[in-house]
């Protein structure tokens, strides 16, 4: 899915914690990765490393409220890609994942928002990609 929106601009509305004052996203896959490069357009400074979750966690899994689904316009899950933060670290394969607060964008309008899951999931922010008993 992130080779088939490679170059999209997204509207994410503000809604990036610690970032609200930056709209406007441009989706870059990282080739060969199951990675993207989430670049402001509002700032060329502002950028973000993502990923799809369900690639290394197999069991990730959340329901929308209704509020996030008419925010969104969703009529389907089809509709719906998810991407979470990710921290890049040295090495590579100390990065952490942010299960907490995904980004949930619209495919069909180009419009998303972060969400922050409530405390029922017991997700972290800091959740390691590599970590052996997440496969």
């Amino acid at each position: 899915m992130l080779d088939q929106l490679n170059g999209k601009a997204f509207n994410l509305n503000g809604s990036i914690l610690g970032f609200e004052n930056y709209n406007q996203y441009d989706l870059q896959h990282i080739e060969g990765t199951e990675f993207a490069y989430f670049q402001s357009l509002d700032d060329e400074n502002i950028g973000f490393v993502v990923g799809v979750p369900f690639v290394h966690f197999k069991d990730y899994t959340f329901e929308l409220s209704q509020d996030d689904i008419d925010q969104l316009a969703l009529s389907s899950e089809e509709e719906a890609l998810v991407l979470c933060i990710v921290t890049v670290k040295e090495p590579f394969e100390n990065s952490t994942m942010n299960l907490m607060a995904p980004i949930i964008i619209n495919i069909q309008s180009l419009n998303g928002r972060q969400i922050v899951l409530p405390p029922k999931y017991e997700y972290d922010i800091k959740t390691p990609l590599f970590d052996k008993s997440n496969k």
